[in-house]
């Protein structure tokens, strides 16, 4: 079973975690595939059920069981599942939330997957974010955007231009603040959502 673990990883794309393996990329599979997901809101879960339905397709030997955890319920079920159920693949986030289970020995290193030319090229801006010690400790699966919006009509009030560097866009900031607004507004009530916005300051400013 361990060799056919990271060529599942690579065809289905998945932000893998894997407990063992040897590449076998290429070849047909067989035997059992388990894989837990945290997909669970419908339009990712369609997506991510349809990819495994093609590989399904090209590997009609390969049993593959598949769950699908809530979302929430999801972060708080790994901890115990890693260790006293683990699947062969799973979805999980990247960077300093997978390090905990790496140093653990609980996801498998696929650096070799990211010798794939089409890892290693369509994926190279994430390469960063999947690496600890120097290896890479998954694949990732999906990617959006955080961007900060703007209200063009305040900055035409106030005279102001898009900012293009971080002096610029604190300077703007300064401005607002001193028309009696507020310079950053966020709808939610989680907090990491809020504290994710300095994440991604912290990433462009340094």
């Amino acid at each position: 079973m361990r060799s056919i673990l990271k060529a599942s990883i690579a065809a289905l794309g998945l932000a893998a975690m894997t407990v063992g393996g040897t590449s076998a990329i290429g070849q047909s599979l067989s035997g059992e595939l388990k894989i837990f997901l945290d997909t669970s809101n419908p339009a990712p879960r369609a997506t991510m059920e349809a990819v495994i339905a093609r590989f399904q397709a090209k590997h009609p030997d390969l049993n593959i069981e598949t769950t699908v955890i809530d979302r929430e319920e999801y972060k708080t079920q790994i901890r115990n599942f890693l260790t006293a159920n683990p699947p062969d693949v799973a979805t999980w986030y990247a960077a300093n939330r997978m390090r905990p289970y790496v140093e653990a020995g609980l996801f498998e290193d696929v650096s070799d997957l990211w010798t794939e030319p089409e890892i290693a090229q369509n994926l190279a801006s994430t390469k960063g974010a999947m690496t600890i010690d120097g290896k890479q400790w998954g694949v990732p699966y999906t990617y959006y955007q955080w961007g900060v919006y703007y209200r063009k009509d305040i900055y035409e009030e106030l005279g102001l231009n898009e900012a293009a560097d971080w002096a610029e866009f604190k300077a703007n900031c300064e401005a607002i603040l001193a028309s009696g607004r507020k310079c950053f507004t966020i709808g939610t009530k989680f907090l990491w959502t809020a504290g994710g916005w300095f994440d991604y300051l912290n990433m462009r400013t340094n």
